[in-house]
């Protein structure tokens, strides 16, 4: 089975995945990397603290896909 690695950037900043998880196939680590994205979207979009999250998954250190959430906020 595949080892997929989840980095995370937020605010500019990039928290790599040196450990990654090993899933089944692409389509399990696309749920997840979709599920850790919007959990991490939710905490920043509700405290302010971003308004961008990309998840950027390896698989085997190949690039595989790309996950961005981004918030935006229009006032009358």
């Amino acid at each position: 089975m595949p080892r997929f690695h989840f980095d995370i950037h937020e605010n500019g900043h990039l928290t790599p995945d040196e450990d990654g998880r090993v899933f089944a196939d692409g389509n399990a680590a696309r749920k997840e990397a979709v599920l850790t994205g919007a959990s991490i979207a939710r905490d920043a979009f509700t405290t302010g603290s971003s308004h961008r999250i990309v998840v950027d998954v390896r698989e085997e250190g190949a690039p595989f896909l790309k996950v961005s959430i981004t918030l935006e906020v229009e006032e009358a």
